[in-house]
């Protein structure tokens, strides 16, 4: 076949698919048809909405691990739970009356430092931080509650002391102190 005859053949197979196609109204496929592609596209869209998420949520989480949790201190349950920790003896001489004026008398410090806050505010004050921690004077602040309470009239100071002790145990326990030592 010559060059002449195969241009032919090939124009004359051109004009019989172009009246096929006006005859039957549809085009010839190519390798992939109109619904293989859209599957192809919603799951390409469907994958990078899920990358999207998981890294929007790893974000997230690495911002919050960095976060402490605030510590709220409810005097009642303090009460409650200094009370029922306290050994026979000071529970013999002291109410729930007297627990509550001791710790309040201890929140009275802590704010008198610079230590309590209330309504959320960040705590600590540049008078009493070490490094990035805010440290509390334990010492001080049983000096204190004990002068207190020694000039209202309150508990015995022996009382005071343990009900301090068992005071410290409880803002452990709910994480707003710690019993390690401040950096140097």
């Amino acid at each position: 076949m010559s060059a002449a005859n195969r241009s032919g053949h090939q124009a004359r197979a051109a004009r019989e698919r172009s009246e096929q196609e006006r005859e039957t109204g549809t085009r010839p496929k190519g390798p992939y048809g109109v619904v293989e592609v859209i599957w192809l596209i919603a799951a390409v869209g469907l994958a990078a909405v899920v990358v999207i998420a998981f890294v929007s949520v790893g974000i997230a989480v690495g911002r919050l691990e960095r976060e402490t949790v605030p510590s709220v201190y409810r005097l009642s349950d303090a009460v409650d739970y200094v009370a029922d920790r306290l050994p026979d003896e000071v529970t013999a001489r002291v109410s729930y009356d007297d627990v509550r004026a001791v710790l309040g008398w201890h929140l009275d410090w802590f704010a008198a430092v610079g230590l309590a806050t209330s309504h959320g505010l960040e705590l600590g004050d540049p008078a009493v931080a070490v490094g990035d921690m805010a440290v509390a004077d334990t010492d001080a602040a049983c000096d204190a509650v004990v002068a207190r309470s020694l000039h209202e009239g309150g508990p015995d100071p022996v009382d005071v002391v343990c009900i301090l002790e068992v005071q410290l145990a409880y803002l452990a326990e709910i994480g707003a102190v710690s019993a390690g030592e401040p950096p140097s």
